[in-house]
């Protein structure tokens, strides 16, 4: 070949390297294009709160965030293209195939070479979850291996345990978490390892309650992220994160940014320090002293923040007049309007929380009057006063009294003073709340009395209808277990605030003493043919052991240790030990169980305590009897009845 023929073909490869070039540099620009949001394929799994089918459609707090992002990039991910898949399945494809994402993944070490990551979408730390009634106690890691621990294969939570020192013949691993959490509630398992804002949510799902399970050991905070397989280009993945960025950024007219709306929806911690809290003058369950709102409802209400997280406290309560927080939780978004009475007019209107309290309302009169009100008829002979839109005014107009003898008042205070000026000749009110306004502002706080009681209710808290009912549902469940749960003296939060403002009541009794007697009877003679068996049945709360007409007849069960084994109303108690501890008033009723039932065999003690279904506390006697199970243990079966005004 000539050197001329060579140059012209060097020449010409040349030029033909350099038509290529561009064109692999185009076919790469066109593969990153390519790999925007909705073009990727997404792995996800059952982690409510994150993640979750619900009524047939991907619902969480990481599905709507995904979907934020993409219309923030200009793109659309549908959920129905999302797949939910056991969290083995998902980890192995966004490991092994192209173009894909898998969430809500919690970004560890072990993993951070396997993947590319845009979040945090959430932090939640894993926890190890046991049942109440196991009465687990975990000083420190080297008791872990004590117990049999479930946990999600292939989750960070493994790692975490076998980090801990956990021997991996200790875990049971499975792929589906309903799987553990029933495991735990049957007692396949001792631990439950799972993260704590999930593992509520899926308690709540298998038992019924986000609080059934304690947490008796925590482990790291991990941050949940989107993984991205290792092929999706970095523009994809930085632009991903800046759209995340952008919506933690942006506010809305209140300061709440996208992101933490859509985490308020989800996590109660969050969402319930989002919303806007009213009352209105109503003591002394909620009020105004010395320029601090407070109250048997206030205490209450902080005592739920507590539980559940919710950066509030009182200091973010405000008082307004009834019918302004009426139209505030009607047409406002995030209200919650306490202490309300629950009234089928006011059903459908709001979402609803508790009761948490009960009092009557009561028709006051200066007792220099002489009214007397033989019936109902004889109210419209009376111009009653009642504050706009209360309650008073509906069980008025309910017992047949005409509108035109209502007159209405915007506070307590506006009432009593007309009352005194003789403006009105009736005050309808509270009667624990009557009293109190009464020794404030009143020229003489003992010139009235109560000529007349309409009814006795309960209160709730109620919500704007906009409130997520998974919020509403977790206040709800909190608020149970300030009424329920113990502390370190045997007294419930619940308890100690009723008792500091409204003391000890008593009540109706439902049922007979005799009834008890043979309730604990019956629940003995179980216990001596099969304890486990009966153990279990109490405290699913099923019948015998729990009357299902009549909640307040109910059985529990000691060891001689005063530890409760086993409660058909509350198994919050279930695995305490109650030695030494006391009722509100400093009765260690339960101490005398055990010396009573050591004596003579069987008894009754006397006590104060809640009740299952009418709300504050009660004078209660109880009946015990000395009993030995089929395992060979001694245990004291109970079961009381609440005292009758009249004893």
């Amino acid at each position: 070949m000539s050197q001329l023929l060579r140059y012209a073909s060097l020449f010409l490869v040349a030029v033909l390297i350099g038509a290529l070039i561009p064109a692999v540099g185009c076919a790469q620009e066109s593969e990153a294009a390519s790999a925007g949001p909705g073009n990727l394929t997404y792995y996800t799994e059952d982690l409510p709160p994150y993640n979750y089918m619900e009524n047939g459609t991907l619902q969480g707090l990481s599905v709507e965030l995904l979907e934020a992002i993409a219309e923030k990039m200009g793109e659309n991910v549908s959920r129905e293209e999302l797949r939910l898949v056991p969290w083995t399945e998902g980890y192995q494809a966004a490991l092994t195939q192209n173009a894909t994402v898998l969430f809500s993944t919690a970004r560890t070490p072990g993993r951070e070479q396997s993947f590319k990551w845009a979040g945090p979408i959430y932090s939640d730390r894993y926890v190890l979850f046991a049942a109440r009634d196991r009465a687990v106690a975990i000083d420190g890691p080297g008791d872990l291996n004590d117990y049999r621990i479930g946990a999600i294969e292939n989750d960070s939570a493994v790692q975490q345990l076998l980090d801990a020192g956990v021997n991996r013949s200790r875990l049971v691993e499975e792929t589906n978490a309903s799987v553990l959490a029933a495991g735990l509630a049957g007692g396949e398992i001792d631990l439950w390892c799972y993260p704590e804002t999930a593992g509520r949510h899926l308690a709540e799902e298998v038992t019924g309650n986000a609080y059934t399970y304690e947490v008796v050991y925590t482990l790291e905070e991990t941050g949940l992220y989107y993984a991205f397989s290792r092929d999706v280009p970095n523009s994809t993945v930085q632009s991903f994160q800046q759209a995340l960025d952008d919506l933690k950024q942006e506010e809305d007219a209140a300061g709440v940014s996208t992101y933490e709306r859509i985490v308020g929806r989800y996590i109660p911690s969050v969402g319930l320090a989002q919303l806007d809290y009213l009352t209105e003058e109503w003591a002394p369950f909620n009020y105004q002293e010395d320029g601090n709102v407070t109250g048997i409802s206030v205490e209450i209400l902080e005592a739920v923040f507590e539980k559940t997280g919710a950066d509030r406290t009182r200091t973010d309560v405000r008082i307004v007049p009834l019918a302004e927080g009426f139209r505030a939780a009607q047409n406002d978004t995030g209200t919650v309007l306490f202490s309300i009475v629950r009234t089928p007019e006011r059903e459908p209107l709001y979402r609803w929380a508790g009761p948490f309290t009960r009092a009557s309302f009561v028709l006051y009169a200066p007792m220099d009057r002489n009214i007397t009100i033989a019936s109902p008829e004889d109210l419209n002979s009376y111009r009653i006063g009642a504050v706009e839109d209360s309650i008073e005014n509906d069980l008025l107009l309910g017992q047949g009294v005409n509108a035109s003898r209502l007159v209405s008042g915007e506070t307590p205070a506006d009432l009593l003073r007309m009352l005194e000026e003789r403006e009105i000749d009736l005050w309808a009110t509270g009667d624990l709340a009557g009293r109190h306004q009464m020794l404030q502002t009143a020229t003489d706080p003992d010139a009235y009395e109560i000529v007349y009681t309409l009814s006795e209710n309960d209160f709730y808290f109620i919500f704007s209808r906009d409130v997520p009912e998974t919020l509403v549902r977790a206040f709800d469940q909190a608020l149970g277990v300030v009424r329920n749960q113990k502390d370190e003296q045997g007294i419930s939060e619940y308890e100690r605030i009723i008792y500091r403002h409204l003391g000890v009541g008593c009540t109706r009794q439902t049922f007979t003493d005799e009834a008890v007697i043979a309730l604990v009877n019956t629940t003995a003679a179980a216990i001596e043919e099969n304890a486990t068996d009966t153990f279990r049945h109490i405290n699913a709360g099923e019948a015998p052991y729990r009357d299902l007409e009549d909640p307040e007849l109910y059985a529990f069960v000691y060891d001689m240790n005063a530890t409760m084994v086993a409660h058909a109303d509350n198994i919050q108690l279930v695995g305490t030990n109650f030695r030494g501890k006391t009722d509100v008033t400093g009765k260690p009723f339960r101490d005398e169980i055990v010396e009573g039932a050591l004596e003579n065999g069987t008894g009754w003690v006397e006590y104060v305590y809640v009740n299952p279904v009418q709300p504050n506390l009660y004078y209660k006697t109880t009946y015990y009897r000395l009993t030995e199970g089929s395992d060979g243990n001694s245990y004291i079966v109970c079961s009381g009845n609440f005292k009758p005004c009249e004893a």
